[in-house]
């Protein structure tokens, strides 16, 4: 029997009929005359699906390379910044794709990360830090009775350095890779590591991400917040309209590719697409994937960004479409993913 998770579909290329989008996306808004499909975006946009949805601010479809359908709830509107929150982690999985493919970090399996480091954190590897596995007793709460360091990391004492806010931690396993723990102070570790790796090779940060990414596939609308030690606060803030979310996924659908450049390898692209070990068969590389027996109607070859209220982008190769949500969802038990999941059923495999 095929292990599922092995079992990945080939992604597309770009049309090359089309241009890429690096300075506008194509678009080929598709009609869709179903009265179940406009009672479904009706209902997504409407306060009749605050219970469920909160507030849906900007759903973006694209299919085949161009924009299918887009519609933003007022004021909010295709060049609105908006908040990614923990979907900037994965930016940060793609910018240690780019800095182990150049050779700036050695591999995956890098230990000695951070000289303050020298007992068993040590042995934390930056697929440690990428898959939530560092074993680091971080307290990822935003209830403010109690404990959490993760609120204490962006808005208390550790705001000002937030990496080594959290790399100051003991390990709270044994040894690292022991269990499976989300951690946004991870994520700004592993931030602070890509700076530190820059600096020996004389590079400045913002400049690196400027010159890979932002200037590579368009990114004219988002903002890369850092902290006041100069780390980009990759746990929690990019700041980008809905157009500029969607080239981020686009670049993963393509393989890394984009207008005849490799920006990533395409290995680590079918890296990120299979669950690591020991994250419950749904993490990878900072992004997420449906659990095999809980897909909320998702295709299974689903992989995607996430943030704190409802912020997603959705990759899916089999329909060779990038989703972007972006809301205000800020209650247990949503219906987000369920709702999009119905969205994208009316429109067509490509695969």
């Amino acid at each position: 029997m095929v292990n599922p998770s092995f079992a990945i579909i080939n992604q597309l290329s770009h049309d090359q009929s089309l241009k890429w989008p690096t300075d506008s996306w194509p678009e080929n808004i598709i009609e869709l005359n179903d009265p179940n499909f406009k009672k479904i975006i009706d209902y997504t946009f409407s306060i009749k699906s605050k219970k469920n949805l909160g507030r849906t601010n900007a759903l973006l479809i694209i299919q085949n390379g161009s924009i299918v359908f887009e519609k933003y709830n007022a004021p909010i509107n295709r060049n609105t910044k908006l908040v990614s929150y923990s979907m900037a982690k994965s930016y940060i999985g793609l910018l240690t794709g780019i800095m182990i493919d150049r050779g700036f970090i050695e591999s995956k399996n890098e230990k000695n990360l951070l000289k303050e480091w020298q007992d068993n954190r040590k042995n934390i590897s930056i697929s440690h830090l990428l898959n939530m596995q560092s074993g680091l007793d971080f307290v990822e709460e935003y209830d403010t009775n109690g404990r959490s360091d993760t609120l204490e990391m962006l808005f208390g004492d550790g705001r000002f350095d937030q990496a080594s806010f959290a790399s100051s931690f003991g390990l709270k396993t044994i040894f690292p890779g022991m269990k499976y723990n989300y951690s946004t102070g991870e994520t700004n570790i592993l931030s602070k590591i890509i700076k530190t790796k820059l600096k020996e090779q004389n590079l400045d940060y913002q400049n690196f991400i400027s010159d890979n990414l932002s200037s590579k596939i368009g990114l004219k609308n988002t903002i890369f917040e850092f902290d006041d030690s100069g780390t980009f606060i990759g746990g929690s803030s990019v700041f980008a309209n809905a157009r500029d979310f969607a080239r981020f996924g686009y670049l993963y659908l393509r393989d890394g590719q984009w207008d005849g450049e490799t920006l990533v390898s395409k290995s680590w692209i079918d890296d990120t697409r299979k669950p690591a070990k020991n994250t419950h068969g749904i993490y990878s590389n900072k992004f997420w994937m449906p659990h095999p027996t809980f897909t909320r109607g998702l295709p299974s070859d689903t992989y995607y960004c996430a943030g704190f209220g409802g912020q997603y982008i959705l990759i899916i190769p089999s329909k060779d479409m990038v989703v972007v949500r972006l809301g205000e969802t800020y209650m247990e038990d949503d219906r987000v993913l369920e709702n999009l999941s119905r969205i994208i059923r009316f429109f067509k495999d490509i695969i």
